[in-house]
């Protein structure tokens, strides 16, 4: 009777492992494309990104991403495609202090030798103004890679 009840656990723990496995599978497959999206509070992205990292999901950026959408270059399941187009400026809608703030929460999710672009190039320009990169120009400076 023990050996019985020895091999029902372990069978019920197979079971949970492969559910578990094929759930962790269909997750890491799991793609979210992005085509035209111009950003919004940055704190949304931040949350949104780290749930498609703890999901394993990919992001595939293969068009307009401006503003806070493109703190997704700062998860290494993002990947870009020769026809992304990315806008950089610098965050704005707070005091001045929390948008000084958010420039640097912006900068240090982004890959280091991005953010580094972006506080040197884009970080000052407010409003309607931005600095376009293209995905070619983003994977050539190392900050994302090709899907």
């Amino acid at each position: 009777m023990a050996m019985k009840n020895k091999i029902s656990k372990a069978l019920g723990l197979f079971v949970i492992l492969m559910t578990l496995s094929a759930t962790a599978t269909q997750a890491a497959q799991s793609v979210r494309v992005i085509r035209n999206d111009s950003g919004g509070q940055l704190q949304q992205y931040l949350n949104a990104l780290s749930i498609a990292a703890i999901a394993g999901e990919v992001i595939k950026i293969d068009g307009w991403c401006a503003s806070a959408c493109t703190v997704y270059l700062g998860s290494p399941f993002t990947c870009v495609t020769p026809q992304a187009k990315f806008g950089f400026h610098a965050p704005f809608g707070g005091t001045a202090e929390q948008n000084r703030y958010a420039t640097q929460v912006m900068a240090s999710n982004l890959p280091p030798v991005l953010g580094r672009w972006f506080l040197q190039n884009a970080a000052h320009l407010g409003g309607q103004q931005y600095v376009a990169l293209s995905g070619a120009q983003i994977v050539q400076m190392g900050a994302s890679r090709y899907c």
